[in-house]
């Protein structure tokens, strides 16, 4: 199975620009996305507990917005209200996984790469067991379209092979739904993705 790089590569361009209007368009957006915690913290507390995340509470990890993206700061701040532990990625050098470190709304954070901002190191080094992963598009079937760092799929692999139970949800406006995103051999599908309007389930 060969990538569809080419492929990938034009639907980023049209992706995007449908993403930036989605945000221009729709400022209460992160807003209606909070309402649905509740689906995530069920999602979160049938991993707690579990052998394989040490028999704990379930870490929630999200991600810090950068351009048009759908923030998920409100969702996490609700979450976090409610007890949960969650985090924040680290982006580390290319070619390997993403590490997480412990942040809620208000806690500090550092520069990162690519003009990012992220965790400072002293933050402790955390295991999702749920991970809300930006998007450029998805599809029906719940396959995301990222940036091509490849990032998250090489995190979700790591994980799973390691034998960790992970949730993984992407986080998108709902218009950026197409008709079918172009895969390759390494990319990772998606648990759901989860919309303003409600959860999408990969089935």
């Amino acid at each position: 199975m060969i990538d569809p790089a080419a492929e990938k590569a034009a639907l980023r361009k049209d992706a995007g620009k449908t993403r930036a209007a989605l945000a221009a368009d729709d400022a209460d957006a992160a807003g209606r996305l909070a309402a649905q915690a509740g689906i995530v913290a069920e999602i979160a507390m049938s991993l707690s507990d579990a052998p394989d995340n040490g028999g704990g509470a379930a870490v929630i990890a999200a991600y810090l917005p950068i351009r048009s993206e759908l923030s998920p700061l409100p969702l996490i701040e609700a979450l976090a209200a409610d007890g949960f532990p969650t985090a924040m990625p680290v982006t580390p050098e290319p070619g390997n996984p993403l590490l997480f470190r412990a942040w809620a709304p208000g806690a500090p954070l550092a520069d990162g790469p690519y003009n990012t901002k992220q965790p400072p190191s002293d933050a402790a080094e955390m295991i999702p067991s749920v991970i809300l992963a930006p998007m450029l598009a998805f599809d029906s079937s719940c396959w995301r379209l990222g940036y091509g760092g490849g990032f998250y799929d090489r995190t979700l692999s790591g994980l799973r092979a390691a034998g960790r139970h992970v949730v993984a949800l992407g986080i998108a406006y709902d218009g950026q739904l197409v008709d079918k995103v172009p895969t390759g051999p390494y990319d990772m599908r998606l648990d759901g993705v989860l919309t303003p309007s409600g959860l999408r389930s990969a089935g």
